[in-house]
């Protein structure tokens, strides 16, 4: 069943005749458009893709688009971006007739339609940014917002005290929901500490507890409650390190161990560290001269470019490939030896002589395309593993507990008289927990309790 004019040969489906209006006015246009019957080929200017067949038209404005494109939303708000998104026909601002979408990575011609940030450089093709598992909104359900919008509400800081630093008024002595005691604003970079909050050793300017040996980094004190992570459906609460709560995670999203803060969700049992949830989804790193955007994939493995370990999760830059797993793109950019008065840097690239390449801790081979850290003034070259040691994000002096020791616990790093594990007999060499009471002798690696728990 057509309704059918034989005089113009033109037909129409029932249900089109029943469900095209003649004219409709979109939240993406301030004129109406009118439908434009006719079976013709056309660029869609709201979405940048081709239609066969009765487009809506603006007459005044000479804009074209789809049935389907008159109701877009003006604004949109996605889980990849922290900002509202908003529907533009063209970029004023691009300076080239293409560019990269930055959800799919592929080419957008900047004079199509497509949503963007108002804010910063994120723009994205319509089909990319509407997809449903990334419209906010729509993924999590009421409880989780509600319970998010009330965790935004509780301040994690109260301001104690405020001076004056040059023209800047700042935090000078606060309370932090992680800690019993104030903490002290410090500028004074303590690189031997480690930070209670993201593993890494402690720059200016910071926030300390010095009884207590307990130290934030400024910008980790000042981190929201709740976050959205784009690779997860729910949002996100900040858990704090407890002293009480012995508590070590493995990060979902490059498998560390850590007893720092984590991004939590109790009902998936994700955690997220703080390294890893800095990059949301993009990342500009030293060692590359693009823009790298996260990827999450199930079915291959990529070489990571830091490592060369075969990884499925990491970032990658979409123009030549380049990648990396989350453990190398979230290595500290400068760190100390204990043996070596200079700071030691990350280093991406050498070009001496593969035969000269030696690790100056292990003394093993380096591979040349391999990262490593160096200092310029000793010529000193080590493997990151070497350097920061296997678990570089746990803190040493913390208490622990097990079940099968009565006592308590402390995490050490042994650096003489390698004492034997008392679970598998080999010399406590790197990261170990040893037991406080004087007399007694227990010691024990902490891999082989994290393997005791896995």
């Amino acid at each position: 069943m057509v309704y059918d004019c034989s005089l113009c040969d033109f037909s129409l489906h029932v249900k089109c005749a029943q469900v095209l209006p003649p004219v409709i006015q979109s939240q993406i246009h301030e004129h109406p458009f009118t439908l434009l019957c006719k079976q013709i080929s056309f660029c869609c200017d709201a979405c940048g893709r081709i239609g066969s067949h009765s487009p809506y038209v603006c007459i005044s404005c000479n804009l074209t688009v789809h049935y389907r494109c008159t109701s877009l939303l003006r604004t949109i708000k996605i889980l990849r971006h922290e900002h509202l998104l908003r529907h533009a026909y063209f970029l004023h601002e691009s300076r080239s007739e293409w560019r990269n979408c930055s959800i799919c990575h592929r080419d957008m011609r900047a004079s199509r339609g497509c949503y963007h940030c108002l804010a910063c450089d994120y723009a994205a093709h319509v089909r990319c940014a509407t997809r449903s598992e990334l419209l906010d909104g729509r993924t999590r359900d009421e409880d989780d917002d509600m319970k998010s919008s009330e965790a935004r509400l509780d301040s994690i800081i109260r301001i104690v005290k405020e001076i004056k630093l040059g023209e800047d008024t700042i935090a000078a002595e606060i309370e932090h929901f992680s800690h019993e005691h104030t903490l002290i604003f410090s500028n004074d970079g303590k690189d031997y500490k480690g930070c209670d909050g993201c593993g890494l050793p402690v720059s200016s300017p910071f926030y300390s507890c010095e009884g207590c040996d307990f130290f934030l980094h400024k910008t980790c004190a000042e981190l929201p409650r709740n976050k959205l992570y784009p690779f997860h459906q729910h949002t996100l609460t900040l858990l704090p390190k407890s002293p009480h709560s012995n508590r070590v995670f493995s990060c979902n999203v490059c498998s560390i161990y850590s007893n720092g803060f984590s991004y939590n969700c109790e009902s998936c049992s994700f955690d997220l560290d703080l390294r890893c949830s800095s990059i949301s989804d993009t990342l500009t790193h030293q060692a590359h001269e693009h823009s790298l955007f996260v990827f999450f994939q199930d079915d291959r493995k990529t070489e990571c470019c830091g490592c060369g370990a075969l990884e499925k999760n990491g970032v990658r830059c979409p123009e030549c490939w380049y990648s990396l797993d989350f453990k190398c793109a979230t290595l500290p950019l400068t760190a100390k030896h204990s043996y070596d008065d200079h700071p030691l840097k990350l280093t991406c690239r050498d070009d001496s002589d593969s035969d000269k390449l030696y690790c100056d801790v292990c003394e093993d081979k380096r591979e040349p395309y391999n990262w490593f850290y160096s200092c310029d003034d000793c010529g000193v070259t080590i493997h990151p593993e070497c350097l920061l040691g296997k678990y570089p994000y746990i803190k040493v002096g913390d208490s622990h507990t097990i079940d099968s020791h009565p006592h308590s616990l402390r995490f050490v790093k042994k650096t003489e008289k390698y004492p034997s594990c008392n679970s598998c007999g080999q010399p406590c060499t790197d990261l170990a927990l040893e037991c406080g009471e004087s007399e007694c002798s227990f010691i024990v690696h902490w891999e082989c309790v994290a393997l005791s728990k896995s």
